[in-house]
């Protein structure tokens, strides 16, 4: 008697780790200010916590969820409210030209 083969699924694949990108910049980089250091970034999430009366997540998750590139923690980052820049802008350095003093009365006629 031939022996009957069932076509079940295939066996399951052995656990595919999926290695999520993971942001180590400083975290001050998360919200494109070099100058803020991770402590200022965490009490600006709880700042904003409190504000929007939420008791979780606690801001160092957010920061990490951030790194992995969550859509709802980088847009939460977006929404906070931080502190002034302490560091000088970087501005190009443009000289001050003083034409009109090298001038003389007939080449102002």
């Amino acid at each position: 008697m031939p022996t009957a083969t069932l076509a079940g699924p295939a066996p399951a694949a052995p656990h595919e780790t999926h290695e999520r990108f993971f942001d180590a910049r400083p975290a001050g980089m998360l919200v494109d200010r070099p100058d803020l250091s991770e402590d200022d970034l965490l009490a600006a999430i709880a700042e904003r916590l409190v504000f929007e009366g939420r008791t979780g997540p606690e801001p160092q998750v957010v920061i990490e969820a951030a790194r992995l590139g969550k859509r709802k923690a980088l847009a939460f980052l977006r929404k906070l409210l931080l502190p002034p820049p302490r560091s000088p802008l970087s501005m190009p350095v443009r000289p001050i030209l003083r034409e009109h003093m090298t001038r003389t009365d007939d080449d102002m006629r």
